[in-house]
């Protein structure tokens, strides 16, 4: 993964969110969810939460958290990338855990190993020291204080152990960020209300975006919240951030 990064302030304010809120409406998307998240990104999404569940350095007979599970994609992902390991997902939407229970009995083998729970990432009800990594997709930017997600899912993480953050934010300048422009601010607002009755949640994702740190800062957000050789890499066009911490 990319460079290690010194940190800078984040505004607070700007990364307000309501939970009762977001909930809803991740709740009222949950029919088209998945198919949503293949269409935005050409399916590459797929492959990001493989590499994700990669970084995590998971061994033979591992726990492992995804937070903000939703439809458990990264949990499967996470639990097909270590033989024997269990893996709890966690999210604050019961429509998306039972979303994700029915596709659980698909998953075979791996399916077997994974288990959902309701819980608040800024509230894991977790023991210290539990698990060994976590891994986050796409939840961080929802919630309202990302330096506490961040020093939640260090608490439940053995020492040693990884924090992966799988996340949109903002590329840097060029072709990549006017394209992510047209296509986020413009086209998937209107996919969403075509395909998932839904236009209002799409048009979230994009202002969302805008107010969340790029790479550069969210690695920092992660420093701060304790978590030591932080790295990052960037995909879809930058659009896409990959981050790694390491709990000491």
């Amino acid at each position: 993964l990319g460079r290690r990064l010194m940190a800078v302030r984040v505004p607070d304010d700007a990364l307000a969110r309501d939970p009762a809120r977001i909930e809803g409406m991740f709740s009222a998307i949950v029919p088209r969810y998945d198919l949503m998240n293949r269409l935005m990104t050409a399916g590459l999404d797929r492959r990001w939460r493989r590499l994700a569940a990669a970084q995590a350095g998971l061994r033979p007979g591992d726990e492992a958290l995804d937070a903000c599970c939703g439809t458990g994609d990264l949990a499967l992902a996470l639990a097909r990338s270590c033989v024997g390991c269990r893996v709890t997902g966690a999210d604050l939407s019961a429509a998306m855990l039972a979303r994700a229970r029915e596709k659980t009995a698909g998953w075979g083998e791996a399916g077997a190993r994974v288990d959902f729970v309701r819980a608040d990432l800024l509230a894991l009800p977790f023991a210290a020291d539990r698990f060994a990594a976590a891994a986050v997709a796409f939840g961080v930017r929802n919630v309202s204080d990302p330096s506490a997600a961040f020093a939640g899912l260090s608490r439940v993480v053995r020492p040693g152990g990884r924090v992966v953050c799988l996340e949109m934010t903002t590329p840097p300048p060029g072709p990549g960020r006017h394209f992510h422009a047209l296509w986020s601010d413009r086209l998937v607002p209107l996919l969403g209300g075509m395909i998932a009755g839904h236009g209002g949640a799409y048009s979230y994702l994009p202002a969302s975006v805008a107010t969340f740190p790029a790479a550069d800062g969210l690695a920092a957000v992660m420093t701060g919240a304790g978590l030591t050789d932080v790295r990052y890499r960037r995909l879809g066009l930058g659009a896409v951030s990959l981050h790694v911490g390491v709990v000491p």
